[in-house]
């Protein structure tokens, strides 16, 4: 079933749908913040953006992704200020420091292992909350070992 607005355009159920609740209700346009209620395009006739009937979640849960991503971000940006370090005692020296090129290639996987998450949050946002409950304790624990295996180790030499 399609409808004919104004234009000659013809408009999907959904853009009918869209058009058919804002002729009652009040919406602000998800860019500008127009109110859209009697619209008669399903376009915001403020900012020019196309609109779309969707179904959203009142509070979307980031909390666990976020600490999921937190140390391998913390470990990815602090190995690229440790490589450039590496890199003027290497051209300085002609040598590098064994530990820290093992520390360095830690935080650089573990940024890489970050930036996979971040790419595949739908998937981790999809799973149990006891899931992404297990996976925080799995990265934290994994960070807190290997921080304490780094000092373990530097104490040695």
């Amino acid at each position: 079933m399609t409808s004919k607005p104004a234009g000659d355009e013809i408009l999907s159920r959904a853009d009918s749908l869209l058009l058919e609740f804002l002729q009652t209700h009040d919406a602000d346009c998800p860019l500008c913040g127009y109110n859209l209620k009697a619209l008669t395009r399903p376009v915001c006739p403020e900012c020019g953006q196309a609109l779309v009937l969707t179904v959203g979640t009142t509070r979307l849960r980031l909390d666990l992704l976020l600490a999921a991503l937190a140390p391998g971000f913390f470990s990815g940006i602090a190995a690229f200020f440790v490589f450039i370090l590496i890199a003027v005692h290497l051209i300085m020296l002609g040598s590098t420091w064994t530990i820290i090129a093992a520390v360095d290639s830690f935080g650089w996987l573990s940024g890489i292992f970050a930036i996979i998450l971040a790419r595949k949050r739908a998937a981790f946002l999809a799973q149990p909350r006891a899931n992404q409950w297990w996976w925080v304790a799995g990265i934290w624990a994994t960070h807190i070992a290997a921080l304490g295996g780094f000092i373990a180790l530097g104490r040695m030499l």
